[in-house]
């Protein structure tokens, strides 16, 4: 079990011991930075449920572990936004020169992994929202056939016609999906649990950023599970989720990786042997078309011209500021609030700089949700809140 996790020997100590045990309760919560392999051990987590040999090998070869492993199992629900874009797109580099069969692995799993937030049992009785994205579902879960392991590759070029026509449809798709479980969702998912059948899976991301409704919601599920219904909740803020959930959860925290990690990680995932990131993250950023180190030039200069009287918003950001861009910034933003917070400590400032840079990482925090769960313009947001910091 968790043979494909890399890098976080406690959590997987901690998951492989509750499951020999049988002390493994039916909810637990994953909590920990992005790129820390959250997802990857939801996934691990699901098929290890439910496989019929002992020990849950990767390579075993029952019935529920070869649907697990290319995310076909029926019993397995997945909601909520991630960065999907990037991590379709960074699998389908090596393709493009490369036949592997791990490649073309990862490659299908990883639009599945957006394919299957478009489930019926999600989607039920919602064909009108579905209207404008159905032909990408349809072409999207064709053209992706062609990469499965068993099956022989397309020629080079019409393999790499494929590939972009896949990332096309994928970069649409991956704008449809809510970022946060609505409310909804949650009480479909709820009336799909309580149908019989097997064991289920729930891997619900972003739990910290659902709405009242759906938290109460999900609450209610949580205090009065269905039998053989296990729910594995995701986040990067465990401080942002609800008591009462947490009381019926149990946590099991993923460390952030550090630089040498990461590119262990490229490594052994992506075969890179040389590469220029110092981090996941700005690995994957790369294969989203953002320039990482512009953007952590903007960031300083937010901070920078936000200080002075008389610098308006137009004169740091003068042009269209991309929309996909938005969410990369206020990450690139907190990591350089971050980064003045270890300069003035390390100048022997004050606890008021530690009190203003957690504060101003809350209120970035806000400005996230209100784009991502609320839909709010990401231009009048990034305006509103360089004033905010003016102020």
């Amino acid at each position: 079990m968790f043979e494909n996790l890399l890098e976080q020997p406690a959590v997987i100590s901690r998951l492989t011991h509750d499951i020999k045990t049988g002390s493994l309760p039916s909810s637990i919560l994953f909590y920990g930075p992005d790129y820390s392999g959250k997802m990857t051990a939801a996934l691990e987590l699901a098929r290890a449920l439910t496989c019929q040999s002992e020990n849950a090998p990767w390579n075993c070869g029952c019935h529920s572990c070869s649907s697990h492993r290319l995310l076909e199992h029926p019993f397995i629900i997945m909601t909520g936004g991630r960065y999907f874009y990037e991590e379709i797109a960074a699998s389908a580099d090596p393709l493009k020169t490369r036949e592997d069969q791990v490649f073309r692995f990862m490659f299908v799993r990883n639009v599945r992994k957006l394919l299957r937030r478009f489930d019926n049992v999600l989607w039920e009785g919602e064909t009108a929202k579905l209207k404008k994205i159905q032909p990408q579902l349809a072409s999207l879960s064709d053209m992706i056939d062609a990469f499965l392991p068993e099956r022989e590759l397309p020629p080079e070029k019409k393999r790499d016609k494929l590939l972009k026509d896949i990332l096309a449809d994928c970069r649409k798709l991956a704008a449809a999906v809510p970022f946060s479980t609505p409310i909804n969702q949650i009480r479909k998912i709820s009336s799909w649990a309580h149908r019989a059948g097997e064991r289920k899976v729930v891997i619900l991301e972003n739990a910290d950023y659902m709405q009242e409704g759906a938290r109460n919601a999900l609450l209610k599920i949580l205090e009065e599970p269905p039998a053989n219904l296990h729910f594995i909740l995701l986040t990067t803020r465990m401080g942002a989720i609800l008591p009462t959930i947490k009381s019926r959860v149990r946590a099991y925290g993923f460390s952030g990786r550090t630089e040498e990690q990461s590119r262990l990680v490229i490594k052994r995932i992506f075969r890179v042997d040389d590469t220029p990131y110092h981090s996941l993250r700005e690995f994957f950023l790369s294969h989203h078309d953002i320039d990482y180190i512009e953007l952590k030039k903007l960031a300083e200069l937010f901070i920078r011209s936000s200080r002075e009287k008389n610098t308006p918003f137009r004169d740091v950001v003068p042009g269209k500021f991309d929309r996909e861009m938005f969410i990369p910034f206020l990450e690139e933003l907190t990591l350089a609030l971050n980064r003045y917070l270890k300069d003035a400590l390390g100048r022997g400032l004050n606890s008021a700089v530690t009190t203003g840079v957690s504060r101003w990482s809350v209120i970035i925090r806000e400005y996230a949700a209100n784009f991502e769960v609320l839909n709010q313009s990401h231009e009048l947001l990034l305006e509103s809140l360089y004033y905010e910091m003016k102020r």
